[in-house]
């Protein structure tokens, strides 16, 4: 998804919309996870609208959501966790 920016520090990682101007989700990284600085997070889009995240020896799948127009004041997207793989 061209509009949708994902990037990751040592605390977790953050989704940008860029065509709202908001961000939409912040993931931490794994309670009990490796130092980061040993073991860098890796992300890869796996279509349009799903994010591998990628933590030592952890995968999160983000699936990112349109949320319903009752939802007022909050970003149009969210990220619903899928599966865990640890």
């Amino acid at each position: 998804m061209d509009r949708l920016i994902a990037w990751a520090n040592e605390k977790g990682v953050k989704i940008y919309d860029t065509e709202t101007e908001q961000f939409i989700t912040y993931i931490d990284r794994p309670k009990g996870s490796p130092r980061p600085d040993m073991y860098r997070c890796n992300l890869c889009w796996e279509n349009e609208r799903t994010l591998l995240i990628g933590w030592a020896d952890s995968v999160k799948i983000g699936q990112v959501k349109e949320r319903s127009q009752s939802a007022t004041g909050l970003p149009s997207r969210y990220v619903e966790l899928g599966a865990m793989y640890i």
